[in-house]
C-alpha cells in the first residue's frame, strides 16, 4: 500500500470511488482547487490501483472547517467497497494526519452523518470527539447533513 496525492490528470480515478452526478464538473472544481493549493488528494494505492480517497481543504469561507496554516477540513473520505473493513481507511486517515502535521497543521475537522455509526466510532477513537457544528449543504443535486468534529 502506497499513498500519495493525486494530479489534476488523475482525477479520472476517483470515479471507480463515487459515482457522482456530474462528473466533469467534479473535475473542472477540484483542477482549480488543486492548482490553486486549496486541496489536496491524497489516494490509497494497492500497487496501481486506487483503493481509498480523502481530501485536505486548507481554506473555507467557515473557519470551523478550515485556516490556512492552521487547522484542516478531511472530507471525501471513501474506501471502495471491496476493500472496507480491513483497516485500510485507519491507516490512510492515521497517514495523511501524520503528513500534515509535519507540515505543521494542528487542529483537523472531519464532517460524517449521525447514522454513519461506523464512521462516528472510527473517528472518535481516531479523537475526532468535539461537535463544532451541524452541517446541511448541498453537492450535485444532493442534500448532506452531517456533524463537523474537531481534533486538536
Amino acid at each position: 500500500m502506497n499513498i500519495r496525492t493525486l494530479y489534476t490528470g488523475e482525477l479520472n480515478l476517483l470515479f471507480q470511488l463515487f459515482d457522482y452526478n456530474d462528473p466533469d464538473e467534479m473535475t473542472a472544481e477540484n483542477t482549480v482547487d488543486i492548482n490553486e493549493r486549496k486541496i489536496d488528494i491524497f489516494g490509497l494505492f494497492q500497487e496501481d490501483r486506487l483503493i481509498g480517497e480523502i481530501r485536505a481543504a486548507y481554506v473555507h469561507n467557515d473557519e470551523r472547517f478550515a485556516v490556512r496554516n492552521k487547522r484542516v477540513y478531511l472530507f471525501a473520505f471513501r474506501i471502495h467497497k471491496d476493500f472496507q473493513g480491513r483497516g485500510y481507511g485507519q491507516f490512510l486517515l492515521n497517514e495523511v494526519i501524520s503528513t500534515l502535521s509535519q507540515k505543521g497543521y494542528s487542529e483537523f475537522t472531519i464532517g460524517v452523518e449521525d447514522d454513519n455509526e461506523t464512521a462516528v466510532h472510527i473517528y472518535s477513537k481516531l479523537g475526532f470527539t468535539q461537535l463544532i457544528g451541524k452541517i446541511s449543504e448541498e453537492y450535485q443535486g444532493d442534500s448532506y447533513e452531517y456533524g463537523l468534529y474537531l481534533r486538536a
